[in-house]
């Protein structure tokens, strides 16, 4: 994730800054629409012994998507060397970053660690994160416990199920990019729809996940308010997951590894305290569901926290250390001449 905001911050002008982001991280939701149905698939009829299947033919991809990206990958357009001159000139006149560095820029890490625009995007990252983590790797447990689907062709329907919520967020991603783009070149402020998109994103995801708390006590029920919970969490990539770029460009990879390191906190200790709450084995269905009651509310309250505090805190605009940042007379100012990068040692 670091290395694709670095490249973005070279490849996505402004203008289509949050449908380039939103349809390249898509990817990881059709990912999961894919690999929910098909593990469980290679998991009752694949070879050698069903499960080991699943890690030969996800490593198989990888493999061949990896030979790919060293032929087709470049850092910016103007080490492409079968881009247009005319698309070269667009980008390059869109992005200033997108030009060949021959300078080193050190990091500016106090005043990224001190901004409170950059911790509005770490705490939505770890807030979005927690439920994504905790539905990513226990749904197939929550349908098998609260629905009634484990084993044999159970597995499989639970794998199809499971996979149904990633589907619709997919979709949700790609519609989220352009129409946040749309909204920035004709009616709301950078500011406005990052918030707009990445409050909306959470503060639906944590209603739905209540409702299904709640009211999820069959099998359409359920699936239905999941995968509105899941599927409207996807407008967040159209707002803090394109923010890092608008904040500063030179340094999108630096933020993006800050909030995705917190980030994937969640998803150590989400899935564990899910498995602490819904632990009970050989209990009734009822039971099950409490449990998971919990899961989805706990979800819920950290889903709301995120939007409140980047509500409050996020921003949109260029900041001041964005070029780097020199000490003069005593106090830190930001770079902005070419003449003030400091040459690398």
């Amino acid at each position: 994730f670091p290395s694709t905001h670095a490249l973005f911050s070279k490849w996505a002008p402004p203008s289509e800054r949050s449908r380039m982001v939103t349809y390249a991280f898509s990817g990881q939701y059709f990912g999961a629409v894919i690999s929910f149905p098909l593990s469980a698939l290679l998991s009752v009829y694949g070879f050698d012994g069903g499960w080991p299947s699943v890690f030969y033919i996800f490593g198989i991809i990888g493999i061949i998507w990896f030979i790919f990206w060293l032929l087709l990958g470049f850092d910016s357009p103007a080490t492409h060397p079968r881009i247009s001159q005319s698309e070269r000139k667009y980008i390059e006149s869109s992005i200033s970053e997108a030009k060949v560095e021959t300078k080193h820029v050190p990091v500016p890490w106090l005043q990224i660690f001190l901004s409170p625009h950059v911790w509005a995007i770490i705490v939505s990252y770890f807030c979005s994160n927690f439920g994504f983590y905790v539905l990513l790797t226990t749904m197939p447990t929550y349908f098998s416990q609260a629905l009634g689907f484990s084993l044999g062709k159970g597995l499989i329907l639970n794998g199809i199920f499971s996979a149904i919520p990633f589907a619709f967020e997919a979709v949700v991603v790609i519609i989220a990019g352009p129409l946040a783009d749309f909204l920035r070149s004709r009616y709301l402020s950078t500011t406005v729809t990052r918030k707009l998109f990445t409050s909306s994103s959470l503060t639906l995801s944590a209603l739905f996940l209540l409702l299904c708390g709640y009211f999820g006590t069959s099998t359409p029920i359920a699936l239905s308010l999941l995968t509105a919970g899941v599927g409207f969490g996807g407008l967040g990539l159209a707002g803090h997951a394109v923010n890092h770029i608008d904040l500063a460009p030179r340094f999108a990879g630096v933020l993006m590894g800050i909030s995705n390191c917190v980030g994937t906190v969640p998803g150590i200790i989400g899935p564990v305290i899910a498995k602490a709450i819904a632990h009970s084995q050989n209990v009734p269905r009822e039971v099950h569901v409490e449990e998971w009651r919990e899961v989805f509310l706990i979800a819920a309250e950290i889903y709301i926290f995120g939007a409140i505090v980047y509500a409050i805190l996020a921003d949109g605009k260029k900041q001041w250390w964005a070029e780097g940042v020199k000490c003069r007379n005593g106090r830190w100012v930001g770079l902005r001449e070419p003449d003030d990068l400091i040459q690398k040692s």
